[in-house]
């Protein structure tokens, strides 16, 4: 059961017309009137709670229950507007008096915060809610506990309030400038795409290129995903969109229903991590790292390449240890007419692409490639421009909207309280000092860390807390800033694939009818070459910067690539042919070996791929000779 209310009536119109006010005067401040950030955010957010409370229901709704909006989510709704207007009587003095906040400031701030964790735990569940509740207890607790026992520092209500409420260290602090100023423009474009029929273009593109390989299926998933998912940025919604084409025909062609939805799983999450747009907590590393977007995306785009060559691999190692013939899917149109005939998709995204690489304004990228994407999909046919199409793209955008904007603000509750009572300061000496002994060490703890988060909280906000805590000491560490951004964005994704709660995983088990359980383990166990590639970027450095001669680089890249290669084969148990539990312990061994910077261990390492290569083939073909 789900508290998602499908709203109708007088109910839709009012949230709908919300949502248009609401995003029409966001271009409005963008574009044409900025105003104070702080100011901007709180506005932003208000909304969004108006909407969140509409949306969403307290609990579950049951079969045949009504999906009215109750008059109590109304008046919450109403209220999550009373600290805009409180600030909005004398913005001026609001603001000069967020060091010492007067009583009416707490009580509106306290509420404020309040209905913000509780539209957070209808849109995104109660676990992130509850670390909120959690950090807002920890930063009370000298007021609230014996001062004998020493929990935390003991701090103001208003201190704390004030610093959450009254400034932008708090719930509007980085993660919500970042989304409302960019999120939801790229969230729009998105939707533009599909309204214009962008998911069928990149499904038939994937079809056309792996249809008629051995397991072709399998291929069209890592194909379509790459693809879809650099748009949408959302790995569940990435599975939701594929998931349903491809699942079906891999089980159908013999991966079976587990192996399939992991394949998918897996495949889904790496969307994400593709230029050129990636996910949203590429946007937010670019704020927090404090590069400019288009070097993080240059920065990805090696390591995107790498991931899916491990992903292909297991699908090639797998295919080869199951038996899997060559796949019956056919594209009749070819590649050049299907690309002529979505010429909309292509200028839209070639237009956002030379943008970004030409260090353009990102706001003014993203709405520029989706007002192509609009006029050409109108030019190419008018007719899928219909009310009801462009009523549920519009709900996909607020939707999309609420879901990472309550994920942002939410996780601003940990920010602030991280920076107003000190703890970031104790997290990162305990990192460093972890890493004085060992960087590998300090790494794995981070890795923990970060997929404990992302187990419980949406990615964006695994990332979001994780980067404010671990990204400076690694940094302090030697690890380049940059670097060790990518590394916690990578972990914070893979978490949803890390079972007990792995909502990527347990997406596509759902559509394959699969057990979640089995298909998360698995999910984790075919990305276990892309986990040792997030050490690599750390390790090898230069291969994510990009920085260093081109040997260097290219060496970086080709070790890279033999070694998640190898561990990819080895996880699938199978190169020319089936390998035995000795010739995959050597493979992924080599694939470790082949992650450290040593010219001593690459040579050992490509020796070893190399040997076991030579005599699986050997075998493969000794049998081959034998059946004659």
């Amino acid at each position: 059961m789900s508290n998602r209310r499908e709203l109708a009536g007088f109910d839709l119109a009012v949230w709908l017309t919300v949502g248009l006010v609401g995003f029409a005067l966001q271009l409005w401040l963008i574009y044409l009137n900025p105003i104070s950030p702080l100011l901007h955010a709180m506005g932003f957010l208000s909304v969004v709670m108006v909407l969140a409370f509409m949306r969403y229901a307290a609990r579950p709704l049951r079969p045949g229950a009504s999906h009215r909006v109750p008059w109590h989510d109304w008046l919450l709704a109403a209220a999550s507007l009373a600290l805009l207007v409180h600030a909005n009587l004398d913005y001026a003095q609001f603001v000069r008096r967020a060091a010492i906040p007067r009583p009416p400031d707490i009580w509106i701030g306290l509420l404020f915060v309040a209905l913000l964790l509780e539209a957070g735990r209808r849109a995104v569940g109660w676990i992130l809610p509850v670390i909120g509740i959690a950090a807002m207890f920890y930063a009370l607790s000298g007021l609230i506990l014996p001062e004998s026992w020493d929990v935390g520092p003991t701090l103001s209500l208003r201190r704390v309030v004030g610093t959450l409420t009254m400034t932008e260290l708090g719930l509007f602090s980085e993660p919500t400038q970042v989304a409302l100023r960019w999120i939801f423009l790229f969230v729009a474009f998105g939707q533009a795409l599909a309204l214009i029929g962008g998911d069928v273009f990149f499904e038939r593109i994937s079809v056309r290129l792996a249809g008629g390989l051995r397991g072709g299926p399998a291929y069209i998933s890592i194909v379509s995903s790459a693809l879809f998912g650099t748009v949408s940025g959302s790995n569940v919604a990435n599975v939701m969109m594929g998931g349903q084409v491809t699942i079906p025909l891999m089980d159908k062609v013999g991966y079976g229903r587990t192996r399939a939805a992991a394949i998918e799983a897996v495949s889904s999450t790496g969307g994400a991590l593709t230029p050129p747009i990636m996910g949203a907590a590429a946007l937010i590393m670019a704020e927090l790292a404090n590069v400019p977007y288009a070097t993080v995306v240059a920065s990805a785009v090696l390591p995107a390449i790498l991931f899916y060559v491990a992903v292909t691999a297991y699908v090639y190692g797998a295919t080869v240890r199951l038996g899997i013939g060559a796949g019956d899917l056919a594209e009749e149109l070819p590649a050049w007419r299907i690309l002529l005939a979505n010429w909309p998709v292509l200028l839209g995204v070639t237009w956002l692409i030379w943008r970004i690489a030409d260090a353009y304004p990102l706001e003014h990228a993203a709405l520029q490639a989706t007002a192509i994407i609009l006029v050409g999909g109108f030019v190419m046919g008018p007719a899928r421009y219909t009310l009801p199409r462009l009523r549920d793209a519009f709900a996909g955008l607020i939707d999309g909207t609420l879901e990472i904007g309550l994920a942002c603000a939410v996780s601003g509750v940990l920010v602030g309280v991280i920076l107003v009572t000190g703890l970031g300061i104790d997290l990162s000496a305990f990192v460093v000092e972890l890493g004085r002994s060992s960087l590998l060490l300090a790494l794995v703890a981070t890795m923990l860390v970060v997929m404990l988060l992302g187990m419980a909280v949406p990615g964006i906000a695994a990332y979001i807390i994780a980067a404010s805590v671990a990204a400076a000491p690694l940094a302090e560490l030697g690890v380049p800033l940059l670097a060790a951004h990518m590394f916690i964005f990578y972990f914070s994704l893979f978490a949803g694939l890390t079972p007990p709660v792995a909502l990527t995983a347990f997406a596509a088990a759902g559509i394959a009818g699969s057990d979640p359980f089995r298909t998360g383990f698995l999910s984790m166990l075919i990305a276990a070459p892309a986990y040792l590639l997030a050490f690599f970027m750390v390790l090898q450095p230069q291969l994510l910067l990009l920085e260093g001669s081109a040997a260097s680089i290219a060496l970086s890249f080709v070790t890279g690539f033999v070694g998640v290669s190898a561990f990819g084969l080895a996880v699938a148990g199978a190169w020319f042919g089936p390998l035995g539990p000795v010739s995959r312990l050597v493979l992924a061994t080599a694939g470790v070996a082949l992650v450290d910077a040593g010219l001593a261990t690459d040579l050992a390492g490509g020796a070893a791929v190399l040997a076991v290569g030579l005599l699986n083939r050997r075998q493969v073909a000794s049998l081959a000779v034998g059946r004659a």
